[in-house]
């Protein structure tokens, strides 16, 4: 049985990634899915993989740091498929910069991606959600959100506020049956994260390094951590709201 049958799912940031390692699993499960993204080469190419299963879904370019834009999405998707169930906030950003030698412009475009953006888009589905009579809002945070990581100042901050925000829209729209959680994932072999690693002097070292970081001795992978985002999204979770799951391998747990 499709656990998802028939579900509207929009996704932030679903082009690449752990966005779109869940765009392919909602899709597998009968949801129609909205990709949301900057990225329009990856985000048509994830699309078509998810028509080439037989999947439904479309593709909206927009950047989710304008107002404008996340509005006109969320209005395209909607007018498409008549409603928004489900939504994954998932976009972001990296930033590798400690507090004294970061730009405050740096520090303005985490804020405006990380944290600006899933206010956007809650903003904008929120009321969508409460006329249906519910949903569920699924973000994507970090273990970075609930501990300190180098060299990272914004990105932290970022996610910390992620998850604040989280518990704050979870206690706002319980009475409207719309469940906000957050996955708070370990390192996971993304593209952003394999850029990331590649700037090192030496890249193989570096990960060796971090995944041994991880209690499991390894990355996650991100259909791993779109497995925790169709949990929390899912009846099975139906009792869950305001919960923050890591899903890092057991660093959190050191």
């Amino acid at each position: 049985m499709m656990k998802f049958a028939d579900k509207k799912v929009f996704i932030s940031g679903g082009a690449t990634g752990i966005g779109e390692a869940a765009a392919l699993l909602f899709a597998q499960q009968g949801a129609i899915v909205t990709i949301f993204d900057r990225d329009i080469e990856n985000g048509e190419r994830c699309l078509q993989r998810i028509l080439n299963e037989g999947g439904r879904g479309i593709f909206i370019s927009g950047n989710l740091i304008y107002p404008d834009e996340v509005e006109k999405a969320v209005e395209e998707s909607l007018n498409a498929f008549g409603g928004i169930d489900i939504l994954i906030n998932n976009a972001g950003v990296e930033s590798p910069y400690s507090v004294h030698e970061m730009p405050v412009e740096e520090w303005d475009r985490v804020m405006a991606v990380n944290l600006r953006g899933m206010y956007l888009m809650a903003k904008a589905v929120i009321p969508i959600m409460k006329k249906s009579g519910g949903g569920a809002i699924v973000n994507t945070a970090s273990i970075s959100g609930l501990l300190g990581w180098p060299v990272s100042a914004a990105y932290c901050v970022s996610k910390g506020g992620v998850i604040q925000l989280t518990k704050q829209m979870a206690i706002d729209y319980a009475q409207d049956n719309i469940r906000v959680n957050c996955i708070a994932p370990g390192t996971t072999l993304t593209p952003l994260i394999e850029r990331i690693f590649q700037q090192e002097p030496e890249p193989e070292k570096a990960k060796q390094q971090i995944s041994q970081m991880h209690p499991l001795g390894r990355f996650a992978q991100p259909e791993e951590i779109a497995q925790a985002i169709l949990f929390l999204a899912s009846e099975d979770a139906s009792f869950i709201t305001g919960a923050v799951l890591p899903v890092d391998g057991g660093y959190t747990a050191k």
